[in-house]
């Protein structure tokens, strides 16, 4: 997996990711399966119908989790659309049979009629080229992974319309078939693994958030049945409502965490440079230190995209050509 950022400001849109490759595989730690077991004599435990508890491979499947076991450093995740004033990251798989993604990509442009040298577009988006990158890719995707579990891939596409000024940033999942549009005019969008980055700007990551919604739920259920206690000892028979959870969720009428805000589309070139490789550091700094193998790491890649000057990677803070 990958870290990908970006931020659309007023002058500018900022790109940038981590360039850790990581190959995993589906793992099953044996442990999670012993209550299809007895532990007795280890023998698989049969249900009332007399057949194996662990009835087929998808529940076997289930349980596994994609584990790191190879790792590539120094790999290109953030690529060039150039001539167009656009750029492209990618997260999930880092090749698709016989080809890396790189190569798509470059296969991409050498085909598509965007791309063609000497042709003025008179016309172009940013979703347009988004759609034409994912039905380009879907032709190589869907050949190796019709019969087979889906790999997660996701493309980020930014840049500029031909006849606007201001930045686009879109989300493709190739898994899914789907493009998402993400802000409007100026902001932040992250993909990829963003667990920590999350918790900094949005209060908590998506995961905790759903543990507080179902903790929410199971204290309502707690207080429920301790009123109908009180009922039946002071032989109450008022007849309580069942919980209605949609009544009384936890994240309703604009209540939410604390967040991080800032003043995106004002922010300054190097404002915008900077607060991009804080967030991917952010991520690869707290993988690095944690009791599982990291799968974001490596350089910081860096990009910024202008409608005057189009794409341009960055090294160390600074503009190359």
């Amino acid at each position: 997996m990958t870290t990908l950022a970006a931020i659309a400001t007023k002058d500018a849109l900022i790109m940038g990711c981590d360039s850790l490759a990581s190959v995993t595989i589906p793992m099953v730690d044996p442990v999670s399966l012993i209550q299809y077991f007895d532990t007795t004599d280890g023998k698989m435990k049969i249900g009332t119908d007399g057949q194996p508890l662990l009835k087929d491979f998808s529940t076997l499947y289930g349980y596994a989790q994609d584990l790191p076991y190879n790792h590539m450093t120094h790999v290109d995740k953030l690529f060039s659309l150039s001539p167009l004033e656009m750029g492209v990251m990618t997260t999930g798989l880092a090749s698709i049979g016989n080809f890396t993604i790189k190569n798509l990509i470059n296969q991409f442009k050498s085909s598509d009629k965007a791309f063609k040298k000497g042709k003025q577009q008179s016309n172009y988006t940013v979703k347009g080229i988004a759609e034409r990158l994912l039905t380009f890719i879907n032709t190589y995707y869907l050949k190796e992974f019709s019969d087979k579990q889906k790999q997660y891939l996701e493309f980020m596409i930014g840049g500029y319309d031909k006849r606007k000024h201001i930045p686009s940033i879109l989300r493709i999942y190739v898994h899914d078939n789907k493009i998402e549009e993400t802000i409007d005019n100026f902001g932040i969008v992250f993909g990829g693994q963003m667990m920590e980055i999350q918790r900094l700007v949005f209060g908590t990551d998506s995961t905790n958030r759903i543990k507080i919604i179902e903790r929410s739920k199971q204290l309502f259920n707690n207080y429920y049945k301790k009123i109908a206690i009180i009922k039946e000892e002071n032989n109450i028979t008022i007849e309580m409502p069942e919980p209605n959870y949609q009544d009384f969720s936890f994240f309703e009428d604009g209540w939410d965490l604390n967040q991080f805000t800032a003043n995106w589309g004002d922010f300054s070139e190097r404002n915008a440079i900077e607060c991009v490789k804080f967030f991917i550091e952010i991520m690869i700094k707290s993988q690095q230190f944690s009791d599982k193998l990291p799968t974001v790491g490596g350089d910081v890649h860096l990009s910024i995209i202008t409608k005057t000057e189009g794409f341009k990677a960055i090294k160390n803070g600074d503009k190359n050509e």
